[in-house]
């Protein structure tokens, strides 16, 4: 994963308010070309379509990153684009109750996601690991 883009994800996933509701993990995703992020997504306490899908639980009605990723990069470009791009998910999280630092948590794609990137075509998916470690695939 880009260094750059992972910095501004970060930063997207600490902004995003992740911890207004016990359930919301405060995590943010971007769809890249090449190296320009052209499109970010939050977890959101909203739905969507995509979430209905194989692969989601019943009580994951509330939008991924990932998907809202997804959907933001396909109001500026095609389908065929979005399968020549690769996705980049990012978890922050504090290593223990009352802590102000924020550090890596385990952000790899759940079940359904991971289907919505396969069934897009995305080239590779990078997320961050609680060792701190960029893992993909």
């Amino acid at each position: 994963m880009n260094t750059k883009i992972q910095q501004m994800l970060t930063r997207l996933a600490i902004d995003s308010g992740g911890y207004s509701d016990i359930r919301r993990v405060p995590m943010a995703a971007g769809i890249t070309y090449g190296k320009h992020l052209i499109a970010t997504g939050v977890n959101q306490m909203k739905t969507h379509p995509l979430m209905l899908g194989e692969g989601y639980r019943a009580d994951q009605l509330y939008m991924h990153a990932e998907i809202d990723a997804i959907r933001n990069a396909l109001r500026l470009i095609t389908p065929d684009q979005l399968s020549k791009c690769e996705i980049h998910v990012v978890r922050v999280k504090r290593p223990h109750t009352g802590s102000k630092k924020w550090v890596h948590g385990l952000a790899k794609p759940c079940p359904g996601c991971a289907r919505a990137i396969a069934n897009f075509g995305l080239k590779n998916a990078y997320w961050t690991e609680d060792s701190g470690i960029i893992c993909y695939y």
